[in-house]
């Protein structure tokens, strides 16, 4: 039930935002491959994303798709829904990210970016 409602909610917001008149952005893929690697477990499961987001002309973005995770045995396990929205503005970042599953994962990102 709140897995239905979560994807109907990202679904929701993100077709009212791409439907908005005002914002001249633009749509883009985003696949990620994420792991991890420790010095004594090795490698560790994975999860690979297939999103499609939308960024807006202000450093907003949505983007959400699905995310199929591989345990340590290296086998597809599962495929569920994942997503990200974030904004930036100057050097500063923040994101908030959700994936469901048995229960739904909720991560919160904020960061900074300096160019020289």
């Amino acid at each position: 039930m709140l897995k239905a409602f979560l994807v109907s909610g990202v679904a929701a917001s993100a077709a009212a935002a791409l439907a908005s008149p005002a914002s001249a952005g633009s749509l883009y893929l985003n696949p990620e491959f994420n792991t991890s690697i420790g010095s004594d477990s090795g490698v560790g499961g994975a999860i690979l994303e297939g999103h499609i987001g939308y960024e807006f002309d202000n450093g907003a973005y949505l983007q959400f798709g699905p995310a199929a995770s591989f345990p340590d045995s290296g086998e597809m396990e599962d495929i569920e829904i994942s997503g990200k929205a974030g904004m930036s503005s100057g050097p500063l970042y923040g994101e908030v990210s959700f994936i469901t599953g048995d229960e739904t994962t909720v991560g919160v990102k904020v960061g900074s970016k300096f160019k020289f």
